[in-house]
């Protein structure tokens, strides 16, 4: 008899993108990674606002994600998000979306089977808690019409709430990814942040 010995070629790793802003970081990706070995899933659909929820039914897996977008780590009264610097683009994600669909299929779900997570914005990994002094919140909230006591009262929910820094946040969401890269304060424009990804791939 005769035998045949097959190597199996392993599945290329599925590279989920969420470009809100920039796509240099992306394409600098691309342009690196061989593509018979890595595919690229845009997860924004231009034009829905459910896009996340989207790609999770679609039943994607992602073993890369690379978001794009600046971002406002917020506070007690604020955003948290990643957005667009154009005015007249309405996509974007907020931080409670991504924290959503990764916890309601934490074994199987669109972020399961993450490796890598490359946030490109500012204080994505900024370790400083977003603003829970609880005496400044209720300084805030006195100013906007609230009696001392209920002022005083609110800020310590409040800021037991939202004492958590960015990186908190970010550490909770992919609390199972090995490697999770951001900035802990200013990050680079697009097109520079695509100079130093090609030197880093390249090496």
């Amino acid at each position: 008899g005769c035998s045949i010995a097959a190597t199996a070629q392993a599945a290329p790793q599925t590279v989920c993108t969420i470009t809100v802003n920039s796509s240099d970081e992306k394409e600098a990706f691309r342009r690196h990674l061989p593509a018979d070995r890595y595919q690229f899933v845009e997860l924004v659909e231009r034009g829905r606002s459910d896009w996340l929820e989207s790609a999770r039914r679609k039943g994607i897996r992602c073993d890369v994600l690379i978001i794009s977008g600046h971002y406002d780590g917020g506070d007690y009264a604020g955003g948290n998000e990643f957005f667009s610097e154009h005015v007249d683009s309405h996509e974007f994600l907020p931080v409670d979306e991504m924290e959503r669909v990764a916890c309601s299929e934490p074994e199987d779900g669109l972020f399961s089977q993450l490796k890598e997570v490359y946030l490109f914005g500012c204080n994505t990994l900024n370790p400083q808690p977003l603003r829970s002094d609880p005496a400044e919140i209720a300084r805030s909230l006195v100013q906007s019409g609230h009696a001392p006591a209920e002022a005083e009262r609110l800020a310590r929910a409040l800021g037991a709430r939202y004492a958590d820094s960015s990186r908190d946040r970010m550490r909770h969401i992919f609390r199972n990814v090995p490697a999770v890269y951001g900035f802990s304060s200013v990050a680079p424009l697009g097109p520079i942040a695509a100079t130093y990804l090609g030197r880093y791939l390249q090496a």
